[in-house]
């Protein structure tokens, strides 16, 4: 009996798909993260990674990988939510496949195209362009549940408290939602936890500059102060918080080169 992904599991792809909706689209850029330029196919194969499915990087070897596995047809209305649309000749290249999406149910698609990644009903693409429904059924025994929703909690929490663009309100919002975190439940902490965390909190306001952008420099300021409160705040963290504050310090030190 073929293995087949359960609805669950297909709607997990979605989730984590929605995650990066209004992330930019740049030709050939492999962002891994919401907010990062990716393209059309990098996309849905850092989608499909993170439920631990693993496909080519370009179109056109996506759907090589389809029509390998025998995993493919043309009737688009059978495609089952998380399966692989693939399009022709979108643009001129040497490869006739151009363009890829992915399936989101209710006759629409999620894709990364010009200009951000967004959700598009299928009846308004142009369907002279489509070439055939790749179904990820092929690879269902790679599936991994539970790294699956482990990778949608990280990215849940990386566009829902880090600080992603520069937008000054973006950003502010983004550090109060750290503060209120971090603050939150520490009644049972050190009693100068709270005034240090004030401090912190008046610290990081106080950063922002009232143009509307922040520069390089400026936000730069603004995540080291994020990273030396995580680390103080870690060592009095409850066990299941440890990753999350750990996890979101390494990522701004990678993003920005941060010091430790």
């Amino acid at each position: 009996m073929a293995t087949t992904l359960s609805s669950d599991n297909r709607d997990m792809i979605i989730k984590i798909a929605e995650l990066f909706l209004n992330s930019p689209y740049e030709f050939w850029w492999e962002g891994c993260l919401p907010g990062d330029p990716t393209d059309c196919s990098n996309f849905t194969q850092k989608i499909l990674g993170y439920v631990w499915i693993e496909i080519e990087r370009a179109s056109f070897q996506q759907k090589e990988q389809f029509s390998n596995a025998k995993s493919f047809f043309e009737d688009i209305k059978k495609a089952e939510i998380g399966d692989l649309i693939f399009f022709k000749n979108t643009y001129q290249s040497e490869n006739e496949i151009t363009h890829v999406w992915i399936y989101a149910g209710n006759n629409t698609m999620i894709h990364a195209g010009t200009p951000k990644v967004s959700v598009v009903n299928l009846a308004w693409y142009r369907r002279s362009h489509f070439k055939w429904v790749g179904a990820i059924n092929c690879f269902a025994k790679s599936y991994d549940k539970t790294k699956a929703m482990k990778n949608f909690e990280k990215l849940w929490w990386v566009i829902n408290v880090i600080p992603i663009w520069y937008e000054e309100g973006e950003t502010l919002k983004a550090v109060n939602a750290v503060i209120a975190v971090l603050t939150s439940t520490w009644a049972d902490l050190p009693e100068n936890f709270q005034d240090v965390s004030a401090s912190y909190a008046k610290s990081l306001r106080e950063t922002y500059p009232k143009a509307r952008k922040l520069e390089k420099d400026q936000a730069k300021k603004v995540y080291q102060s994020v990273v030396d409160f995580l680390s103080y705040a870690y060592k009095y963290a409850w066990n299941e918080e440890k990753q999350k504050y750990a996890e979101l310090a390494q990522y701004l030190r990678y993003k920005f080169k941060l010091q430790s």
